[in-house]
Formats: C-alpha cells, sequence, structure tokens
C-alpha cells in the first residue's frame, strides 16, 4: 500500500507561517503522528504533496528515524489549486514511477487514535473505503456523508440540509480514505475532467468518490477520538479536549 498525505495548504485561518502539519501538537509535528501511524501498519511507502513552505517539510523529514521511503512532490500552484490538483499530482507520480497499489489518501492537518485507524487499513475486504465518525454535537466545517442502506457512499456535502442521518447519526469524512490500486486511473480521468471543466484547478479531493464507478463503503467509528486543525478554535479543541484522550503507543 502507498500513502498519499496532502499537505499543499498555508493554513490561512491559523495564522501561521508553516504548514498545517508541521504544527507542534505535544512533541512532534502533525504529520509525524500520520507517518508513526502509516509504519505501525506496515505501509512504508509515503508521498507528501507540499505547496506552501515546502521547505519545512524538507527539513524536518531529514532530521527524523523513520524505515518509511517518503517522497516529496511539491505542487507549485498551491495558492490556486485545491486538494483534488495535489492528489492528482500523486497519483501522476505513482504512474510514472510504476509505484501502482492500493491507496491510502490522508489529509496532514488531522490526529486520530492509532487503534482504530490499523483497523480500518487492515479491513482488506473494502478497498475502497472512507473512514468516518458521527459529528458531535457543536461541531462545525464537517463534510458530512448521505449513506446508503448498504453502507456505501451516496453523496459528500458541507451542507448538512443536503444529508439524511443514518442509525440517528449525521457522519463526517474524517479525511483518511482508501482507494484500490484499479481505481488510480479513474481518479485521474475524474480530476483532469473537473480541471478542464471551468478551466480552474481549484477542486477539493473529497468529492471525487461519490462521482466513480466503484463503489466506497463507509467505515463507521463511533465517537472516534480525533481532530482536525483549519483554525484556532479547532486547535484550541484539539489541544485541550482531543490530545489528552488520545491512545498514544508514546
Amino acid at each position: 500500500m502507498v500513502a498519499i498525505i496532502l499537505a499543499a495548504g498555508c493554513g490561512k485561518r491559523l495564522q501561521i507561517n508553516k504548514p498545517k502539519g508541521m504544527l507542534n501538537i505535544g512533541c512532534q509535528p502533525l504529520i509525524k503522528y500520520s507517518i508513526d501511524s502509516l509504519e505501525s501498519c506496515g505501509i512504508t511507502k509515503i508521498i507528501i504533496v507540499t505547496g506552501f513552505a515546502a521547505d519545512s517539510y524538507e527539513r524536518y523529514l531529514i532530521t527524523i528515524n523513520t524505515k518509511a521511503d517518503i517522497k516529496l512532490v511539491h505542487n507549485e500552484s498551491f495558492n490556486t489549486s485545491g486538494s483534488l490538483y495535489s492528489l492528482d499530482l500523486a497519483l501522476s507520480y505513482i504512474e510514472n514511477q510504476n509505484l501502482s497499489d492500493d491507496l491510502v489518501i490522508m489529509d496532514s492537518d488531522i490526529i486520530y487514535n492509532r487503534d482504530e485507524f490499523m483497523d480500518f487499513i487492515a479491513k482488506n475486504n473494502d478497498r475502497n473505503a472512507i473512514m468516518a465518525s458521527n459529528v458531535i454535537e457543536g461541531r462545525y466545517d464537517a463534510c458530512y456523508l448521505e449513506i446508503g442502506t448498504d453502507d456505501s457512499l451516496l453523496k459528500i456535502s458541507k451542507n448538512v440540509n443536503y444529508i439524511s442521518k443514518n442509525e440517528g447519526f449525521y457522519w463526517e469524512h474524517i479525511g483518511i480514505v482508501k482507494s484500490s490500486e484499479q481505481s488510480i486511473k479513474e481518479l485521474i480521468t475524474y480530476s483532469k475532467k473537473m480541471f478542464r471543466s471551468n478551466n480552474s484547478l481549484h477542486h477539493e479531493y473529497d468529492y471525487v468518490f461519490e462521482n466513480l464507478s466503484r463503489k466506497y463503503k463507509i467505515i463507521k467509528y463511533p465517537d472516534y477520538i480525533w481532530s482536525e486543525v483549519d483554525d484556532n478554535t479547532q486547535l484550541h479543541y484539539l489541544i485541550t479536549n482531543i490530545y489528552p484522550k488520545l491512545n498514544l503507543p508514546y
């Protein structure tokens, strides 16, 4: 399996001079938690798509002790593109380097319990799957999931009014997706189609999965301990409410 970590964003709402993945949480940057979690699953091929302040990742990665083979792919258009373009760059790199394998696609600005992540990765029968948790009270900026009766993805939306509850809850995509090797060409084709549709690179990757021919299964982890960091409110919530609860191996 190959991991793609999307890390090109500049985190404008946080008003910081480094990428969100380089925010120090506890004893290390956010992105190191994902590198460690991937290694714990036996995933050692990691592609990080950089953009804003890419040199901060370059400087940091040469200092860490890891068995992972980490490659950096730079998104030079990070200021005028969305995460779908970063994903497209990583997929094109994989094709060009003949690295085709099943994928796990991840945001760089998330932190999460490792045990459930390892369980998600280990579900070999679900090669196309989205890791999800129920939306907690007071949560904003969620990426809501419309879920079919067979637990397949029907729709992704930032607008909860377009989404129905499932098992009494709203569920959200937390920024971790598995995608089979066979889906790579279709992902690239769909990305290029979107870029041509309005002559813009500004599209988010989250919405691609509902438009592919392969069904993506929603793997639910109720009350999952995780957080993203998009602004100072979320950063404070992560530090005060999430980090102390994480089941970390150190």
